[in-house]
């Protein structure tokens, strides 16, 4: 057989093959990465406990030495594709047509061990990446609500934070918290209280667009970040607040009444994250103190209800009047039990500010 035309086939065969080769792992790998690691990307990640680090860790190590096997595997391919080369490229290895037939059998056996790998690879690759993204999404969900928790609250508030100093996108935080939830589970138990929060989570997490995110803050508190202004949020807390109050929960065998307060700031120019919480924190405190289930907006100067039928727009007896006030609170006279309740309040949020 002409040795040319030989070299000619067998460079064709292996440009081909590679060629393939390198095809197929790329549609292979670009699969996998739009698969479930999508959504879980390293901004997402945030700080662990060294519970759950350990955990992630060992997860890692097992895919390291995973992907470790399948590098080796590899390597074995190449190298039996090298000495199939280099006897490819000797003329007296071909002396007939069933040589040539020979060394093409062993390619074929090779690319068809090297597709098997692939193929068990692939499932692996799925089993790994499955578990990963299941440790990474139980960190960043509340074990209880399934809501999001407090680590990816913070994490997405940074996000919204970040948006709006480089492209001055506004959003709004409503904070949000059961009433009287220790009467609830003194009265009827811990497992009603558990089954209220489930029930109102449940209730929070329908929500449109607009609504970025529903996270359980902490304890009975929620926490809600809109992509809209402040007045187009509250509207937003003022049908949740209905909602949530025109129906019964049933929990444990027992119709509970369930209401929430509210309280919903915007950010502002020259904010913090911190100044936008802490706001939204006092307009909370602001529904509590003058009589809960209703919402709050605090406006930068000060705090009002918002749309609670009976009310109208008048400020109650708990104002915000943040650049008036050196106590940053103002009340009815008579109301000194009140008065002092919310200095007090105010005492420690400035020094959790202090903290932050």
């Amino acid at each position: 057989m002409n040795t040319p035309v030989i070299y000619l086939m067998m460079g064709v065969l292996f440009g081909t093959t590679f060629l393939a080769l390198g095809i197929a792992l790329g549609v292979w790998l670009s699969k996998r990465q739009s698969s479930d690691l999508a959504s879980t990307t390293p901004e997402t990640i945030g700080s662990f406990s060294r519970a759950e680090t350990q955990h992630l860790l060992n997860a890692l190590r097992s895919f390291a030495t995973w992907t470790s096997d399948f590098a080796g595997d590899f390597h074995r391919y190449r190298t039996q594709m090298n000495e199939l080369s280099i006897k490819a490229s000797n003329e007296n290895s071909f002396k007939t047509k069933e040589d040539v037939k020979g060394l093409l059998g062993q390619i074929v056996v090779a690319n068809r061990d090297l597709q098997s790998r692939l193929e068990n690879a692939e499932k692996k690759l799925d089993q790994q990446t499955h578990e990963l993204a299941g440790y990474l999404n139980e960190a960043r969900t509340d074990g209880l609500t399934g809501l999001a928790n407090r680590r990816a609250f913070d994490q997405r508030i940074d996000e919204c934070y970040k948006n709006w100093v480089e492209r001055k996108q506004v959003f709004s935080l409503a904070l949000i918290d059961i009433d009287h939830f220790k009467k609830i589970n003194d009265t009827y138990g811990h497992p009603a209280g558990d089954a209220v929060l489930k029930e109102v989570s449940n209730r929070l997490r329908i929500q449109d667009e607009s609504c970025m995110l529903v996270a359980r803050y902490g304890g009975e508190e929620f926490a809600l970040l809109f992509a809209t202004p402040l007045h187009a949020a509250a509207s937003k807390m003022e049908l949740i607040r209905t909602t949530i109050q025109d129906k019964e929960v049933y929990a444990e065998g027992h119709t509970v009444q369930v209401t929430i307060s509210s309280g919903v700031s915007e950010i502002t120019t020259d904010d913090r994250i911190a100044k936008i919480i802490r706001r939204s924190d006092e307009a909370l405190y602001s529904a509590k103190m003058s009589g809960r289930n209703r919402v709050f907006v605090h406006t930068g100067k000060l705090c009002e209800v918002y749309g609670n039928p009976g009310l109208g727009r008048q400020p109650s007896a708990a104002i915000v009047h943040a650049q008036n006030s050196p106590a940053g609170f103002e009340v009815d006279s008579g109301k000194e039990s009140l008065q002092l309740q919310i200095l007090n309040r105010l005492d420690e949020l400035l020094a959790e500010e202090r903290r932050r």
